[in-house]
């Protein structure tokens, strides 16, 4: 190592308490999104983003922008990814700083992370907003998702600014609103012109990998039509005003999608070298039926389905596989008058979008540089959900996913980080700021 790099870690070791106390004053900062949970726990990102705006300038950033985002504004984007209408950023801003570098003609780099979280849920031993610490784990909402990651990369400009490390190109620190629920905040950032040509970094939980790639997902409902009567008689035909049990056009929607999935899973159009996994059609809620007595007049199933960049429209959005949703949707039943007369009713949720980046990119390939010089076994891996990175990518930067943790601990009960994989995310992001910022 250098003796540049050699400095840089000495001061993210000696500034690890303060990394761990950084990530604490986050979690007990409630952010759920509106979107999820019970009115009594939701809490909107006001008070976290306050906590990241003081931070930002306790840092010494030379610009801090602070906005509530706004629907009617971002209406010219409709037709592309992030866009809800009517969504309301009332007590949700975004926050983006700006450490300005010595040479205003070098490419900036950007941080870009989100501070929504999922509501809590049940079966919590710890307290969810406590930033607990306890067996070299740190418990609360978001410490996995994403929390962790952003006090990881605010730990590694306090000890670049520790170390006197002076950047040459700018860097950006971003922390958006609504990622959770599909990603407007950061289609506001975009839209306010926020671009960094040297890269982004989503300090997404990606188990210490670089990830190059997210997925697309889609969520939505699909609503299967029945009549009501009397379940523990002998039917009539429907023709005669006879019952007809929408569980059993239920059952066999369920069968038609397990049929489905095992094509996608052997279907390259559904498998990508940097996923272990193969988009699949996964079955969510349902929801069918009224009285034990009585033969369910609707069945409504909610899914979750997802998406590669190679299967992106001309927007960067899932209307490919929507069709082909909506065909199976339409078409597993043939021949049945009723089904025919009362077609399901598909309801699309949400629509949050994919991207990918080259493995060739100076971003991917410095960063998982950095993560191998100090000492991880760090390798590409493509994020199996959705991340902010698509937008990011469509407006012109180079965009990967590292950061601490593990995401199939995030959105559980007990959402915790261990504490040697936050110092190991805050020595990777020290090092490769310093090198694409030069």
């Amino acid at each position: 190592m250098s003796e540049n790099t050699d400095r840089i870690l000495a001061a993210v070791d000696a500034g690890t308490e303060q990394t761990v106390e950084l990530l604490q004053e986050l979690l007990r900062a409630p952010s759920v999104n509106p979107w999820f949970g019970d009115p009594a726990e939701i809490s909107g990102e006001q008070a976290v983003q306050d906590v990241f705006e003081r931070l930002l300038r306790e840092l010494g950033a030379d610009e801090i922008d602070v906005w509530e985002p706004n629907a009617d504004d971002l209406a010219h984007r409709a037709d592309g990814p992030g866009y809800y209408p009517g969504r309301d950023f009332t007590g949700r801003p975004n926050v983006v700083a700006r450490f300005t570098g010595t040479n205003p003609d070098a490419p900036a780099l950007m941080i870009q992370g989100h501070c929504d979280v999922v509501s809590v849920g049940s079966l919590w031993t710890e307290d969810p907003f406590g930033g607990e610490r306890k067996d070299g784990k740190i418990f609360g909402r978001g410490a996995v998702d994403m929390k962790g990651g952003m006090a990881a990369a605010l730990g590694a400009i306090a000890a670049l600014k520790e170390a006197g490390v002076q950047l040459q190109g700018d860097l950006i620190v971003a922390s958006v609103a609504d990622e959770e629920a599909g990603g407007m905040g950061t289609l506001a950032l975009v839209d306010r012109g926020y671009i960094a040509t040297a890269g982004t970094i989503v300090p997404e939980a990606t188990n210490l990998n670089i990830a190059p790639l997210c997925r697309g997902i889609l969520w939505g409902e699909v609503t299967l039509h029945g009549r009501a009567g009397h379940i523990e008689l002998e039917r009539r035909p429907w023709q005669e005003d006879g019952a007809v049990d929408a569980i059993d056009y239920g059952q066999r929607l369920l069968n038609a999608i397990s049929e489905r999935n095992a094509e996608w899973a052997v279907d390259p159009i559904k498998n990508h070298k940097y996923i272990p996994i193969p988009c699949q059609i996964k079955v969510a809620q349902l929801d069918a039926g009224e009285f034990p007595t009585t033969y369910a007049s609707s069945c409504k199933i909610t899914f979750n389905a997802q998406y590669l960049p190679v299967q992106k429209d001309a927007n960067g959005l899932g209307s490919i596989v929507k069709k082909e949703l909506e065909d199976l949707f339409n078409g597993f039943v043939t021949g049945d008058q009723w089904f025919d007369e009362h077609p399901p009713t598909i309801n699309w949720l949400v629509d949050a979008d994919c991207g990918e980046t080259a493995d060739t990119e100076p971003v991917v390939t410095q960063t998982l540089k950095a993560a191998l010089e100090v000492g991880l076994d760090s390798e590409l891996q493509g994020c199996m959900s959705h991340t902010d990175m698509g937008l990011m990518i469509d407006s012109g930067s180079p965009t990967i996913n590292f950061g601490p943790g593990h995401m199939g601990i995030a959105h559980q009960a007990d959402e915790h980080i261990y504490e040697k994989d936050l110092a190991a995310a805050t020595k990777v992001f020290a090092i490769t700021i310093a090198d694409l910022c030069g």
